[in-house]
Parts: structure tokens; sequence; C-alpha cells
């Protein structure tokens, strides 16, 4: 089903797309690729499991909390808002201090994306970023396609460009599987021997031992102890805000998050080599959202596969670059389960 869910100020109308005939019901929105709405039909009744605005304008205010949204071209933080490809130097925009947080001023979070395709258990989206938008080189062609079974909601990105460029796509839904309130009382864990450590900004320094600075995530811990933990790295980002490096390659699980009193679960699935793990630390919102829920910090848990952040700048890192007659692909899941 198809919906209009308001107008741009300039004239471009947005459009809500509600999939899934099983236990998962997604809407998707044509404004940042949105994942808007997850609803989980579970034993206790239906569940809003993503966090979510009601309305276009809502969402327009709220920006900066990304809620649900695919961000680009590169998702987290470029220090210093510059970067440099085959020589040439590119200006980006500083949105996070001095850095460039999920492609500052022309992410794929406020963009308007186009219908390329709609079934009853999918939504396609496309959009080209032109040259220079936000001080990236292009342009850039992306597709993001959602795709719903049963129990499980799978995101696949793509991008091809025309000129030598960097890319990091990345879904920035928040999970809460109470349906409301806090992440406190979830149980996360992350298959992760190592991890990045990052200064006060938010920039790697460098690959950790999770067991060296104990923040080890592979037997699970609860995210209410985790998020008040009394630990540098935790402290200083009001809660837990790093990227982690799940161990293995190709897809295979890179988060488990289960609520124990509920019985309820989600294994997050992906093929990238990054998650960024964010407690929700700075979530406040003045319109209510899903359910009534005005959001509060720590109302959701946001786990972002995606390439290393500032691997633009560092290049001890993994390579982001993507070049002409190159294809960029990478799938997230979802999958969720209940004890019956």
């Amino acid at each position: 089903m198809v919906k209009s869910w308001g107008r741009m100020a300039g004239g471009q109308e947005v459009y809500g797309c509600t999939i899934g005939t099983g236990r998962l019901q997604a809407t998707v929105l044509t404004y940042g690729a949105t994942l808007n709405r997850l609803v989980w039909r579970t034993a206790k009744g239906p569940l809003y499991v993503v966090l979510g605005l009601t309305s276009l304008e809502a969402i327009l205010t709220h920006r900066q909390l990304f809620l649900g949204s695919v961000v680009g071209p590169f998702a987290n933080r470029i220090s210093g808002a510059r970067m440099v490809i085959d020589g040439a130097p590119y200006a980006l925009t500083a949105n996070d201090g001095a850095s460039c947080l999920h492609g500052g001023d022309a992410g794929t979070d406020i963009a308007v994306w186009q219908l390329a395709d709609v079934a009853p258990d999918r939504v396609a989206l496309q959009l080209t970023c032109p040259d220079g938008a936000g001080g990236f080189p292009g342009p850039l062609h992306l597709r993001a396609a959602y795709v719903l079974d049963d129990e499980e909601l799978r995101l696949d990105l793509s991008a091809t460009t025309d000129a030598p460029t960097v890319i990091s796509l990345a879904s920035h839904a928040y999970l809460n599987l109470a349906g409301r309130g806090t992440i406190d009382g979830h149980v996360l864990r992350v298959p992760a021997r190592q991890l990045l450590a990052v200064d006060e900004h938010g920039i790697p320094t460098g690959v950790e031992s999770v067991g060296d600075v104990a923040l080890d995530l592979r037997a699970g811990v609860e995210l209410g102890d985790l998020r008040r933990r009394d630990h540098r790295l935790v402290g200083m980002l009001g809660g837990l805000d790093l990227p982690f490096l799940p161990d293995g390659a190709g897809t295979r699980v890179l988060a488990e998050l289960t609520l124990p009193s509920a019985g309820r679960s989600m294994h997050l699935r992906s093929d990238q080599d990054c998650l960024q793990v964010y407690t929700g630390n700075s979530l406040r919102s003045s319109a209510p959202g899903h359910a009534g829920m005005q959001y509060r910090e720590a109302d959701g848990l946001a786990l972002e596969p995606q390439r290393w952040p500032d691997s633009p700048n560092q290049t001890w890192m993994p390579s982001p670059s993507l070049r002409p007659r190159e294809t960029y692909a990478t799938t997230t899941s979802w999958s969720f389960r209940e004890e019956r």
C-alpha cells in the first residue's frame, strides 16, 4: 500500500509504502529511504519494534536523530570534514563539531528517493546524488530495497558512481523489543574480539582488544548496566557509541539483542566488517512517536553495520573507495523470534 505523507517545502511529495502480510509489517518512507515503522505481531499483541515519528513535519524537525533512515553517502564520521581522493582534496560539510557525520548537509537521510518497485512483500527505492552534493564526488547512483519474510526484514543497499568517490551506506534504525520505554533490561551480544577506540569526538584512534578495554560483549551484557558503566569510552560519550569489529567475514550474525523478561530476541546479520553500537544517548523528541511515545535518552538501540568510520582519512584502514564500473553492495537483515 502506497500513501502520501505530505510534501517537502520544494513541492516534492513523500510517500509511505506499507509491506508485509506475515508477523512483520513495515512502512518505508521515500524521505531518507526511512524504515519508519516495523510492527511485530507477538503472542501478547502487536509491538512497534523500531522507533519512528508519525508525521513528515515531525521527522523534518527531528532530522538530527536519523530515525530509521539510510545514512550516507558515508555513514558515521569523517574527521575534519575533509578527505583526499587520488591526490585531490575534497571539503565536506561539518555537522558534528569539526566532522562530517552521515553525509553532512546533503546526506541520503534528507533526500526524497524515488519509488522503483512496490510489491506486497517488498519496496525498492533509488536516488542519484549529484556530483559535489555535500562535497562528495559523483554522481552517485543508489538503490535501497526492503524485503519482508514472515519474521525477517532484509535491506539490500547498492551504489555505483561516475567518478572516484567513497561509499558507506547504513540503516540507522533504533530497536526496542519491549515496544516502548527504555532499552534497559535488554541484553546485547556482539561476537567481536576487537573494537575501534575513539577520541572524545568519536574519531577512531586505533584497534583495541575488547578484553583490554573491558568492553567485551561476546557473552551478552545488559544494556542498562553497559550504558552507565564507569568507563572512559562510555562516560565521555554519555553511553555507548562505539564501532565494534565483529569476528569472521561474509554474511553472519553481527549482534543478538534479547529481552529475557518477554522471551523475545532479534538477530542482526550483515556482510559488513564494522558495527556501530549506539545506545541512543542523545535521543529526545518533542513530537509523539508510535504508540504515543515521546522518545527520551536510551529508548532505542541503533546497530549500524557499515565500513570503518573515518576510513577516507586513515589509510591503515580498509579502503572505502568506489570507482566507475564498480558496484558497492551490502545486505543487512533483522530476524525476530519469540519463545512460545
